[in-house]
């Protein structure tokens, strides 16, 4: 697996510039994805899959646990997001990621719980809105796609947490392309699918 990233440098001063070419991409067997952070850029490669769930790794041992699109668990980071559970509450989407983010209207709402690593941060409240931006052009590794912007604006009950997730999604079936999403206080990320692993359409 070494062979297929690029080594993870936690230097949160001068992060490494990572240059990704189109053709290490397709010459590599695995599913890719290039993260972006506070402590540098990373090729993570798609370790396992179980169920929905997507376990993407990088060659120093961070893991992301990914499913439609959203991190729901983290490992190897200073701090991690340990958990993600999402709560049904009356009129809201019990998980608008297992749906898919091109369905929902402006103005979704959803809740969910969320577990904080270190200090034993447990059953954290972050309470939704999702708010559909419109379509944008981006190009990854050469090629141009039109993405559905859908931003999630986050609030964590009696912690004073507040951030905005960004999605950008197929228009037709939701996969998200791109995303930028904040784990917990402190730590937000840039996901760039390279070689994705598609879903059947929905």
């Amino acid at each position: 697996m070494r062979g297929a990233v690029d080594t993870f440098r936690a230097s949160v001063a001068s992060p490494p510039e990572l240059n990704v070419k189109r053709d290490d991409v397709m010459a590599r067997p695995r599913y890719q994805l290039r993260l972006d952070s506070p402590f540098g850029a990373a090729v993570m490669v798609l370790g396992r899959v179980t169920g929905s769930e997507e376990y993407w790794v990088t060659s120093s041992r961070q893991v992301f646990v990914i499913e439609h699109g959203l991190i729901r668990r983290s490992a190897g980071f200073p701090e991690n997001l340990e958990g993600t559970r999402f709560i049904a509450e009356s009129g809201q989407s019990p998980d608008p990621f297992v749906a898919g983010l091109h369905r929902i209207g402006t103005d979704t709402y959803s809740t969910r719980e969320v577990d904080w690593m270190p200090g034993y941060r447990y059953g954290v409240r972050i309470r939704s809105r999702f708010q559909r931006v419109g379509i944008e052009e981006h190009e990854i590794l050469g090629e141009r796609r039109s993405l559905l912007h859908i931003d999630e604006h986050l609030r964590g009950e009696g912690t004073g947490f507040e951030a905005t997730n960004r999605y950008w999604v197929d228009p037709q079936d939701g996969f998200v392309f791109i995303s930028e999403q904040s784990l917990f206080p402190g730590l937000s990320v840039r996901l760039t699918q390279l070689r994705p692993r598609r879903e059947a359409s929905r």
